[in-house]
């Protein structure tokens, strides 16, 4: 059974409920643009993974296309009706099924890394602290997390940086990474570097997930053992 919800005003999305008990599936549909000609000029200095997946992938993928993708203007008091975003989602997806600095990688003859792990821990901790902490937390969602863990590939690109038995350690040191960020209130978009995912109008609730992941670290993740 699946039923259409009536669009929300100023939010882009259609909402499908697909029913199946007795689980309940919500499927939100946005209108993308696919733009076949060079990326944008503020895209030049983004996408550093020359290191990490090396220059001949960053190459490719600034040939691929892009997307503009309907978004809400939260930066007008008013409802003034949708924008366009630059939308890199393909992109983010061929990084993360080939994340290793070496080609063999989590593959079936590699060795296994925990890249992917820590991605999933920060993202799960998120948002259990999100559900527990709506009002606080609402500016925050998983592509924080997702463009945090970017950079911090891109910040420590060798395979031997995320082995596999190092997983405690490497997820600490990603979270820090992330913990840094939220204190300096500094963020860069991964492919848009001099555009700023945290603000500094927002500093209370950076403020607050800040003291939130800390009581985590600080007590052995109580959050994990529930």
């Amino acid at each position: 059974e699946v039923t259409v919800t009536r669009k929300k005003p100023g939010c882009p999305a259609i909402t499908l409920q697909i029913k199946k008990p007795p689980s309940e599936i919500s499927v939100d549909i946005i209108l993308a643009l696919k733009v076949n000609q060079s990326w944008p000029l503020s895209t030049k200095d983004g996408l550093l993974v020359g290191e990490w997946l090396g220059t001949k992938a960053r190459r490719d993928f600034r040939y691929d296309d892009f997307y503009l993708v309907a978004k809400q203007n939260k930066e007008e008091k008013a409802l003034r009706g949708n924008t366009w975003r630059l939308s890199f989602s393909h992109i983010e997806k061929k990084i993360l099924t080939n994340h290793g600095n070496g080609k063999t990688c989590c593959e079936s003859d590699g060795v296994r890394c925990c890249r992917k792990d820590c991605l999933k821990l920060l993202k799960y901790l998120l948002q259990q602290l999100k559900t527990k902490h709506q009002k606080e937390l609402q500016k925050f969602c998983s592509y924080h997390v997702k463009t945090a863990f970017f950079h911090a590939c891109a910040k420590w690109p060798r395979d031997e940086h995320w082995r596999w038995e190092d997983l405690d350690r490497c997820f600490h040191r990603y979270l820090e990474y992330f913990l840094d960020c939220l204190q300096n209130s500094r963020l860069p978009h991964f492919f848009i570097p001099q555009y700023n995912l945290l603000s500094q109008n927002d500093r209370a609730s950076q403020n607050f997930l800040t003291r939130e992941i800390n009581y985590q670290i600080n007590n052995r993740f109580p959050i994990f053992q529930q």
